[in-house]
C-alpha cells in the first residue's frame, strides 16, 4: 500500500494551513473551505489509483461547484456518491441468479463524510476503508504496479480494477453475514463468518461445456444420504446411449427409472430400441449411498439450474491442480467439515449419521440449517490461493 498512502499524503499537503471565516451557525461543510473541496479534487483526480474512473464524478463536481446556493449540498452528495464507490465498489459482481439481495448498508457513508470533512481529515477517509479489506488493499497494490509505465500492462490493469470493485462489495456483505464462497476459476471454497475465514478448501466445478453457475442464495437444509435426481439434460446425453447400448446400464449402478407417476418401472418390460433422447418418457433417480454420485452429504439452497455443494466418490479430483470435471455442480473436498459449521448451533444429527458405514441407511436424511447462512458462486480471474497471494487465474468459461 505504499503508492497508495504516498498518493494520499499528497493530498493532505494540498489543502490549505486554514479555513476562511465562516459563519458558525453554517451548516455548510464544504462552501467557503476551499481546502476541503480541493481535497476532494484532488481525490477524485486521484480515481484511478482507488480502481475508480474520474470521469464518473468530474462534470457532477463542475456543477455543484457552480450550484450557487445549492452548492453544498450538491458537493456533499458528490462526496457521498464517490466515497460510496470506495466502500462498495462502482459494480457489483454479475450473478445468473440473485436469490440474496444483500443490503449494502455497512457504512453510514454520508455520516463519515461529514465527520472526516469537519474535521479537514477527507483524505485519510480512503484509508479508512482500506484498512477493512486486506484484499482490497493488495489488489490496488498490484494495479498501481501495472499501471506504473515500465510495467504497463491494460489487460492486468482492467481485470483488477474490477476485482478491487468486486472485492470492495465482497468486504463489506462479509462484516455482517456468514458466507460460503466459491470463485471457479480457482475452483477454491472459503468460508466466513462476519469477516473472519473459518474454513477454506478445494472444490471441483463445471466443465467449460456444463458450466456452474454464478448466483447468490440462502442455504436452506442438508440432506444426509441422499437421493441423486439425474438432470435432463444428463439422461438425454449420456444415459440413454448407455441403456440402448446395455438395457442392465440402470441397474447395475443403482439408478432407478421412474414413471410420470412416481413409480418404479420394471426395466425388464421396458424395450431399450423403442427409445431415443427424444422420447425417453421416465425420470431417473440414483439410489443413496458412498457410490452415489452426490456422495453422503449434500447441502440445498434455491438455485434454477439445481446447483448444489455436495459430497463425492471421486475423491481423487481434488489433488488435481485443474479442477473443473462435474457437470455443474460443486464438489467439496471436506463436505463433513462444512456441513459441521452450518449446523453449529445443533449438530447431533450429522454427528451421529455414520460415514464410515452408510449402507445400514435406506433414506436420505433432511436436516434443517437454522443459521442464515449465505452462498456465494462467483467468477472473478484475480483472486488469493490458499497462501493469500494474489493470482491470475485462467479464463476457463471464457467469460467476459
Amino acid at each position: 500500500m505504499r503508492i497508495l498512502f504516498t498518493i494520499l499524503l499528497l493530498v493532505s499537503l494540498s489543502m490549505k494551513s486554514h479555513a476562511q471565516e465562516v459563519d458558525n451557525t453554517s451548516k455548510f461543510i464544504f462552501v467557503g473551505y476551499p481546502e476541503r473541496i480541493q481535497t476532494l479534487d484532488s481525490l477524485i483526480n486521484a480515481s484511478n489509483f482507488f480502481a475508480l474512473n474520474k470521469v464518473d464524478y468530474q462534470e457532477a463536481f463542475q456543477k455543484a461547484i457552480n450550484a450557487g446556493a445549492q452548492s453544498d449540498s450538491l458537493i456533499q452528495k458528490l462526496a457521498t456518491r464517490f466515497f460510496n464507490d470506495l466502500a462498495y465498489g462502482n459494480r457489483i459482481p454479475k450473478l445468473q441468479y440473485e436469490g440474496t439481495k444483500f443490503n449494502l448498508n455497512t457504512y453510514d457513508v454520508p455520516a463519515l463524510v461529514n465527520s472526516y470533512t469537519t474535521q479537514n481529515t477527507l483524505a485519510t477517509l480512503p484509508t479508512y476503508f482500506l484498512s477493512n479489506s486486506i484484499e482490497v488493499a493488495t489488489i490496488l497494490d498490484s494495479l498501481h504496479y501495472y499501471q506504473d509505465s515500465a510495467h504497463l500492462n491494460k489487460d492486468k490493469v482492467a481485470l483488477l480494477v474490477k476485482a478491487a470493485n468486486e472485492f470492495r462489495w465482497l468486504s463489506a456483505i462479509k462484516r455482517n453475514n456468514r458466507i460460503i464462497l466459491v470463485n471457479i476459476p480457482n475452483a477454491q471454497l472459503n468460508a466466513y463468518d462476519s469477516n473472519k475465514l473459518v474454513m477454506s478448501m478445494r472444490v471441483v466445478v463445471g466443465k467449460s461445456w456444463s458450466q456452474t453457475t454464478t448466483l447468490s442464495s440462502l442455504v436452506k437444509r442438508i440432506v444426509l444420504n441422499p437421493y441423486w435426481h439425474v438432470p435432463g439434460s444428463i439422461i438425454k446425453n449420456e444415459m440413454i446411449p448407455k441403456f440402448k447400448n446395455d438395457q442392465t446400464y440402470f441397474s447395475k449402478h443403482n439408478y432407478t427409472v421412474i414413471d410420470g407417476t412416481g413409480k418404479a418401472v420394471d426395466l425388464s418390460t421396458v424395450d431399450a430400441s423403442g427409445y431415443s433422447t427424444s422420447n425417453f418418457p421416465f425420470s431417473i433417480r440414483q439410489g443413496t449411498g458412498a457410490n452415489n454420485s452426490l456422495g453422503l452429504l449434500k447441502i440445498e439452497f434455491d438455485s434454477p439450474s439445481a446447483i448444489y455443494l455436495h459430497d463425492s466418490p471421486q475423491k481423487s479430483l481434488f489433488k488435481n491442480a485443474s479442477r473443473f470435471n462435474s457437470h455443474g455442480c460443486v464438489r467439496l473436498e471436506k463436505p463433513v467439515d462444512v456441513g459441521k459449521w452450518l449446523l453449529q448451533d445443533d449438530t447431533k444429527e450429522i454427528d451421529k449419521f455414520d460415514f464410515k458405514n452408510p449402507g445400514k441407511y435406506s433414506k436420505p436424511q433432511y436436516v434443517k440449517v437454522n443459521i442464515p447462512t449465505q452462498v456465494i458462486i462467483w467468477y472473478t480471474l484475480v483472486d488469493f490461493d490458499s497462501e493469500g497471494v494474489l493470482k491470475f487465474y485462467k479464463n476457463i468459461y471464457n467469460k467476459k
